[in-house]
């Protein structure tokens, strides 16, 4: 089900509008097709920008831009935590205020906290490194000490074992 209503930026102001008539194509076209995408790039036609700030697995960030027949934008905004926004800009004019107000902080927000990801596994990865040296102990995803992490468990047993001594004297 679609809703038929769109958010619109128009001369810095965010609304929601009645779909324009090419809007109703890429549904139509989605309903043929049973892909959204491919409906967009039918009705619209490829995409004139596609801006992704990489993750581990898939994008953690991305935007996607295409003209719109009118002369306008169509943006579609989507993040790895399942955000995802679709804003029309149907004059060309507030296509650089919105670019630079929304689309460039949500990817920078996004590149940060991905650049701070891959300064923490590069932190624990070299914490691993200098307390164990070279070998296959150090977790490729998380850069973290599967050496620590053993100890860290056993420590954990030791400490619940004496306390159930003591609890049980």
């Amino acid at each position: 089900m679609t809703t038929k209503r769109i958010t619109v930026f128009r001369a810095g102001v965010f609304s929601t509008e009645p779909h324009p008539p090419w809007m109703e194509a890429v549904h139509a076209a989605e309903v043929e097709r049973e892909d959204y995408d491919a409906a967009l790039d039918l009705v619209l036609g490829q995409r004139t920008s596609h801006t992704a700030v990489n993750g581990v697995a898939w994008p953690a960030a991305e935007v996607i831009t295409r003209r719109t027949p009118d002369g306008g934008y169509f943006v579609d905004m989507m993040a790895e935590e399942y955000s995802h926004a679709e804003v029309w800009i149907p004059d060309p004019a507030d296509w650089l205020p919105f670019h630079v107000g929304y689309v460039e902080p949500f990817l920078m927000t996004h590149a940060t906290i991905r650049r701070n990801d891959c300064l923490d596994r590069l932190t624990n990865a070299l914490i691993a490194f200098a307390r164990h040296g070279e070998g296959r102990h150090i977790d490729r995803l998380t850069g973290e000490s599967r050496i620590d992490e053993r100890e860290d468990e056993e420590r954990r047993k030791r400490s619940a074992a004496a306390r159930s001594r003591t609890t049980s004297n």
